[in-house]
């Protein structure tokens, strides 16, 4: 398999020397504005007959980037808090969709082609629906339709271990007047099959235990989203959205053959385990926002969002020493955790002169986590329940705050907002083992600065006060289930702060041939969000003393038929960062826990239309990473990954689409230093050696529009 990756790699970089495209007629170009703004219209499109408005973006340099990276952040997507601090690059006629778990990928592949207007590529400062959005933007505008509109997609898809279940998707939408709606329904699995391997060595590095274990799920999602917008006239819009997704885990089955080594390197069978997981998990949202002009130059905002995400398991553990087909029951566990985002925003927009603007508003926001963990062992056949700490806790946070935003043009390519917001909140938790309160209050002053040297060049700079988002389930002990251990939660966890200093710039090439975005970003950090000491002989997650977190990141996308070669967008995104913080465990600086050294990604794009097919790839590679507690330091490292397709677009509108995913079947290798007493001890315990290979997966799609 993976010869004929690499064959199908070359085809496509052979299609930079020569293409059979190269004499069919050209889309248009884009139109480009005095403003900044460059336009995609109908006529760029219509040689690549796109199916949906994800079909669109990925045509458009720049756009799927700015997919990808929707939620921002210097490190990529993340759950930010509240919505106030939610940025997202790509629009609907003007306006971000309110959500906190809705995908944007996803939902653009419900949009007919047919029923947008215009793409619009928008550098510099955008005010919007709901805040600030940075340097570039996507503005997807959808026309002005009375029909209905549709898509559907068919399709299979089949994995390495033998399982294979087809996908199923269709949306309706259409603008009618002044309504706008979309509804969607799909079902594709949500599974992945892995071979894990792992070695123990002893003190002396002497090879002891050898251990292969394999996943086997049978796990699907059942998706239906839903949007409707009305525009009661200008700037007075009222928008409803939300999704309902539901995943059944069905006999979820890890099944692990020991091995004893002796000193030749020879294996005794040792017998071995299996884990049995089935549950389920259900996540829901409804949201909204409205705004209304109430003089020329006052305008007020409002939106909500309400959240849930339920996730229910049932897991055993059974131990067997000859027969994997008649294990004996040993341990196992049951967990129930609801958790819930309510979320209520309002402001008001003042342009009181011509250069400058006030913001002003307030959030109110509820989050709250249920969690309640049973944990069993058998011996003999008798079943006790194993007393574990913290092992159910009911947590919840209010929180308030207040902001005010300034907004300058000096000049026409200077512009300057500055910020300050208020933030205060109360943390309530209660459990068996917990009954707490506390209190928090946060200011967070902001600056951002952007400068506009030509049509095609523009830079930026911020400096803000950051406060990071709790997460409540590191509150509460949870089971590790790769390693087979109970991680102790933390009650006393508080929200990592820091100061985050940004510049960049970005540059979009002549003739529209792409764009190039260079940026780089330093963060002062406090009460790191990290591993620490817990009791005695644990550890749990906490927050270190001050570190230092920073990089840069290069972002390129480039059309080279604007650059004399053939019809293909490449958009290539590489991150590097680096971050200093002081170890609990061992006194010596190290990176943060779990954070990449870099982040590479390449997504190729080639059109041919004299054939009217496409073809691409999809090639990502994380740096390595560590993560160090009490009694053991990992050291992990993930190999490169490539997915491949190729589509076929047929005359009556339909598009065919092979596929493969994890064609390198990346391996991610971990070395685990476990020690005797703990790390400060320094005496080592064993080695443990895993390397995890994941399944891949492939098949085929039809898609198409009504």
């Amino acid at each position: 398999m993976r010869h004929i990756a690499i064959m199908a790699l070359a085809a496509w970089f052979a299609g930079l020397i020569y293409s059979p495209d190269a004499h069919t007629q050209q889309p248009s170009l884009p139109e480009q504005s005095e403003d900044g703004v460059t336009v995609y219209g109908p006529e760029f499109f219509e040689a690549y007959r796109p199916t949906h408005a994800k079909d669109m973006l990925e045509r458009v340099p720049g756009a799927a980037g700015a997919l990808s990276n929707s939620a921002g952040g210097a490190s990529g997507e993340e759950d930010r808090r509240g919505l106030r601090s939610q940025t997202t690059q790509v629009l609907i006629n003007g306006k971000r969709l309110t959500t906190k778990g809705n995908t944007i990928q996803d939902y653009f592949e419900r949009i007919p082609a047919s029923q947008v207007e215009r793409i619009e590529v928008i550098t510099g400062n955008v005010k919007e629906i709901d805040a600030d959005i940075g340097s570039r933007v996507i503005n997807v505008v959808l026309a002005d339709t009375d029909g209905i509109g549709g898509t559907w997609s068919v399709g299979d898809v089949s994995f390495t271990d033998g399982q294979h279940m087809p996908t199923v998707a269709g949306s309706i939408s259409g603008e009618p007047g002044n309504w706008s709606y979309t509804l969607s329904g799909e079902t594709r699995p949500r599974q992945l099959p892995r071979v894990q391997k792992e070695l123990f060595s002893n003190s002396g590095g002497q090879p002891i235990v050898d251990r292969e274990e394999q996943r086997r799920m049978n796990s699907r999602r059942y998706i239906v989203r839903g949007r409707v917008a009305y525009s009661f006239g200008s700037d007075h819009q009222a928008q409803l959205s939300g999704f309902i997704e539901e995943r059944p885990i069905s006999n979820q089955r890890d099944v692990l053959f020991a091995f004893d080594l002796d000193s030749d390197g020879g294996r005794t069978a040792d017998g071995g385990s299996i884990q049995q997981l089935s549950g389920e998990d259900l996540k829901y949202e409804v949201s909204g926002d409205y705004s209304v002009p109430l003089t020329k130059t006052l305008k007020f905002k409002g939106l909500f969002v309400y959240a849930v995400n339920q996730e229910d398991r049932e897991n055993e553990d059974f131990s067997f020493i000859d027969d994997p087909d008649a294990p004996t029951l040993i341990s196992g566990d049951t967990q129930d955790e609801k958790a819930t985002e309510k979320i209520l925003r309002g402001t008001l927009d003042w342009a009181f002169a011509k250069t400058q603007s006030l913001e002003v508003g307030i959030e109110g926001a509820i989050n709250s986590l249920d969690k309640t963990q049973t944990f069993f062992d058998v011996t003999n056949g008798i079943q006790t329940t194993r007393d574990v700490f913290n092992a159910d806790q009911v947590v919840s946070e209010d929180r308030v705050e207040a902001f005010a935003n300034h907004t300058w043009r000096p000049t026409p390519n200077l512009e300057v907002e500055t910020g300050i917001a208020a933030e205060f909140s109360w943390l309530d938790q209660l459990g068996s083992d917990v009954d707490t309160s506390r209190k928090f209050k946060f200011a967070k002053p902001s600056v951002d600065v952007y400068y506009t040297a030509s049509d095609r060049t523009q830079f930026y700079s911020s400096a803000r006060r950051d406060v990071g988002q709790l997460e409540f389930n590191d509150f509460v002990a949870v089971l590790d289930r790769d390693d087979g251990e109970i991680d102790a939660g933390n009650p006393n966890l508080a929200p990592e702060k820091s100061w985050d200093f940004e510049i960049g710039t970005e540059h979009r090439l002549a003739n529209q041939a792409g764009v190039i975005n260079l940026r780089a970003f330093y963060r002062d950090v406090s009460d790191v969000s990290d591993i620490v000491p817990f009791g005695v002989a644990d550890s749990a997650p906490g927050n270190l003393g001050s570190g230092t977190h920073y990089g840069a990141e290069v972002e390129t996308s480039l059309q080279l038929r604007q650059l004399g070669l053939i019809d293909a967008v490449i958009s290539t995104t590489f991150l590097w960062q680096d971050s200093r913080v002081e170890d609990p465990f061992t006194g010596l600086k190290r990176r943060f826990s779990n954070q990449n050294k870099h982040e590479l990604s390449i997504d190729a794009r080639h059109d041919v239309q004299a054939w009217a097919i496409s073809y691409g790839t999809v090639f990502s590679w994380n740096g390595p990473k560590i993560r160090s507690d009490f009694k053991t330091v990992e050291r992990q490292t993930t190999g490169p990954d490539v997915r491949l397709f190729f589509e076929k677009r047929f005359a009556n509108g339909i598009v065919g689409r092979l596929f493969w995913g994890n064609v390198l079947r990346p391996k991610t290798k971990r070395t685990r230093t476990v020690f005797l007493t703990s790390q400060a001890d320094g005496e080592i315990l064993r080695t443990e050696f895993r390397t995890q290979k994941q399944g891949g997966f492939y098949g085929f799609s039809f898609r198409g529009t009504f």
